[in-house]
């Protein structure tokens, strides 16, 4: 007897499995990209050590902007801050990471105020395409999980 009001969570649309196929091969890369740069830094000639460390800095660039995704858009750290003020402090701190390192690894020639705009103007561009692809997909759940609610109430009575 199969009962309807239950999710089956082994029933999954191509595109969630699509979705979870690609999840899958992006970690498995990331553990493969880590042990391939901890070995390589490990046994390589001195010469190679500088690519590698740009490497390095692409994981720990990674890791401070998830960080930071779970401190502003998350309710562990920061309770109620209104959506809007969420994304521009990310922004800032995000931005104020990824300069540092662009400094430090030389990305580009930081004395030249081109390179900065350009720098700056690709990061804006960037967050707004991925805060515009946030917030569509965010309204997209609350629609189908409205239309859920709405089934569920109407079903009840």
């Amino acid at each position: 007897m199969t009962r309807k009001d239950i999710i089956d969570t082994e029933r999954k649309t191509p595109a969630e499995g699509a979705r979870t196929f690609l999840l899958m091969v992006c970690a498995e890369f990331s553990v493969a990209m880590i042990f391939y740069l901890f070995f390589t830094t490990l046994y390589a000639s001195w010469g190679a050590h500088l690519d590698l460390w740009v490497c390095w800095s692409f994981l720990a660039i990674a890791l401070v902007a998830t960080t930071l995704q779970l401190v502003f858009f998350t309710p562990l750290v920061i309770k109620r801050m209104p959506y809007p003020l969420r994304i521009a402090a990310f922004g800032v701190c995000l931005y104020a990471v990824l300069s540092a390192v662009a400094v430090l690894m030389g990305w580009f020639p930081v004395e030249s105020p081109g390179s900065w705009a350009l720098f700056t103007t690709t990061f804006l561009v960037t967050l707004a395409i991925a805060t515009a692809a946030a917030s569509h997909r965010m309204r997209q759940e609350e629609r189908t999980l409205n239309e859920g609610l709405s089934k569920y109430r109407n079903d009840g009575k």
